[in-house]
């Protein structure tokens, strides 16, 4: 459990490491986008694609960082009703339906990657398939944050919540 709990911990962190990375880049290219359109006035054919490509990766590594600390299913008033055996059915029951939420997605999103692989994002000229990974890459890495967060729960958002 406690090796679980050290990948997760790693994986999570370089997770949401990278997230704001794509999130900044993603500003940087908006920028770039907003100068070449209303001042150049030579709008770059390219910039709106990266800038939602680079966004779609953002949020599902990000998802994992939600996921850790309780905050993606938030059923405050249930669970601050809730006490013993009850809480433990709950947590089960929100980590169980989160995961078969992030396989349904790990499933339709693989596939929909495999079913683009040969078409090419306007102006970038890659494939379609490196943006739909996000789904896939992000829902692994947000099970290993449900797994986490049930063995060892961490919950911020209730500490937060009035």
């Amino acid at each position: 459990m406690a090796r679980l709990l050290r990948l997760e911990r790693r994986v999570t962190e370089a997770s949401v490491f990278v997230a704001c990375l794509l999130m900044g880049a993603a500003a940087l290219a908006g920028l770039y986008q907003v100068i070449a359109r209303f001042v150049l006035s030579q709008p770059a054919s390219w910039s709106e694609t990266l800038v939602r490509t680079l966004l779609i990766w953002m949020v599902y590594l990000a998802l994992a960082g939600a996921v850790r600390v309780g905050a993606l299913v938030s059923v405050d008033v249930l669970y601050r009703l809730a006490r013993g055996r009850y809480r433990k059915a709950m947590n089960l029951l929100i980590s169980a339906s989160t995961l078969g939420l992030l396989g349904i997605l790990f499933w339709f999103g693989g596939m929909m990657a495999y079913r683009v692989r040969f078409q090419n994002l306007a102006g970038l000229e890659v494939s379609i398939s490196w943006a739909y990974a996000a789904v896939p890459v992000g829902c692994v890495i947000a099970s290993l944050a449900v797994l986490a967060h049930y063995f060892d729960p961490s919950r911020q958002e209730l500490a937060s919540a009035v």
